[in-house]
């Protein structure tokens, strides 16, 4: 998350959490109304088998892919950061057979993000800035190299210069409003309290007194940073966004990438699978939680857009296609519910489309973009996040990434 989001949230936080020890009345449940309704799907697959993910270091599962010969390929690293990777963090490929079986692992040199399979099989791993290339041995193909995209984005210096002097004029004239705000809310409710002779004031509001004084604090030292903020560190801020792999997906000739874009929004860049003449064909995506997916299907590139309850294809050069899916409640199959949804994508051999919701349901939707069916339903905590999905060329295995779990699911057709 960038500076000014986090600055937001904490206003946001911090208004909305000096909560009293009084307890809200409970919302009483709707008589018959299961407790998430996608349990209540008709479902093809069922899950048969659950694996356990654990790297070095208390590295986790991130996401997954299958390669070329149907085995899921899993990338074990510390969380993807919001800001920028990293420093001197690693990760590791951990190999499985379509069963779930571990067959080898091995060790990626930097903080990798995203992962994916080529049509020939070569296993490309992206994240820190840096590509590698694996063959189906774990072998290093070639060297490390540098993200295409980000050599060619900063290479107009004074075109990111325009950028983040845009940005932290955005930033300072709408934290002003936001401070100001907050600072006047808090203000209110201090004086209602202090107002009141002390033998009135209850527990709650005795501690609130010291909470509201905090606050007030925080508001000052953060405005004093917000009013001290450089361009130079809004720079570093938008490039580190840029250094990390989002998604990365491969066809027949061409490489793409989903990286941080510049200021906010994700944008997608190609390049040839030489790894040469990169070029920006998406820019301005919106995303939830630093989550941007993307994924081959023949020549064109589908993008799971979940801040628009839709996923959208592109040809190989941004031109838009086709936006399929819309928003609803979670009780129908045919929308996406949630607050971001869908957050990944897939496609298999016969061209078929996979999508993946973080409350753990995956649907199948024709290549042409309409809903067929519910495909799995695997259980889940947490909110919006990496649910990854794959899809055996065959279509009867589905693979499901659990990342709060650090585990993945196995699921095949009833």
């Amino acid at each position: 998350m960038n500076w000014y989001l986090k600055a937001v949230a904490a206003v946001v936080l911090a208004v909305g959490s000096v909560a009293a020890d009084e307890k809200p009345a409970a919302v009483p449940p709707v008589p018959g109304a299961p407790k998430n309704p996608a349990e209540k799907l008709e479902t093809t697959h069922k899950v048969v088998a659950s694996v356990a993910v654990k790297g070095e270091k208390g590295m986790t599962l991130q996401t997954l892919c299958l390669d070329t010969q149907g085995r899921v390929i899993g990338l074990v690293a510390p969380p993807k950061p919001f800001g920028a990777p990293t420093k001197g963090a690693t990760a590791e490929i951990h190999v499985f057979d379509a069963d779930g079986k571990p067959v080898k692992n091995w060790k990626v040199a930097f903080h990798a993000t995203a992962v994916n399979s080529g049509p020939d099989g070569t296993i490309y791993v992206a994240g820190d800035s840096k590509l590698a290339r694996f063959d189906k041995d774990g072998k290093l193909v070639g060297e490390v190299v540098e993200l295409p995209h980000l050599a060619a984005a900063l290479k107009d210096q004074d075109g990111l210069k325009k950028k983040a002097e845009a940005q932290l004029k955005q930033e300072k004239d709408q934290m002003a409003a936001v401070y100001a705000n907050a600072r006047k809310q808090i203000t209110e409710q201090l004086k209602a309290i202090e107002d009141k002779q002390p033998e009135d004031r209850t527990k709650t509001e005795v501690r609130q007194i010291e909470q509201f004084k905090n606050l007030l604090k925080n508001y000052e030292k953060i405005e004093g940073d917000l009013k001290n903020r450089t361009i130079e560190q809004v720079l570093e801020q938008m490039t580190g966004r840029m250094r990390i792999a989002n998604g990365i997906s491969v066809s027949e000739k061409d490489v793409f990438v989903a990286s941080g874009d510049v200021g906010y929004g994700y944008a997608v860049w190609r390049c040839g699978t030489d790894l040469k003449d990169a070029k920006q064909v998406l820019s301005g995506i919106g995303g939830c939680c630093g989550q941007m997916d993307i994924q081959c299907h023949g020549p064109d590139v589908l993008v799971a857009e979940n801040t628009k309850h839709q996923f959208t294809r592109y040809d190989r050069d941004g031109k838009k296609m086709g936006s399929f899916g819309k928003r609803g409640l979670d009780t129908d199959p045919k929308c996406f519910g949630g607050c971001c949804n869908p957050m990944n994508i897939r496609a298999n051999g016969v061209g078929d489309i996979y999508t993946a919701e973080s409350e753990g349901i995956i649907k199948r939707f024709s290549p042409s973009g309409e809903y067929l069916e519910t495909a799995g339903v695997v259980k889940l905590s947490g909110g919006c996040k990496n649910v990854a999905v794959a899809v055996s060329a065959d279509a009867k295995k589905l693979y499901f990434c659990d990342l709060p779990g650090s585990k993945f699911h196995v699921l095949e057709k009833k």
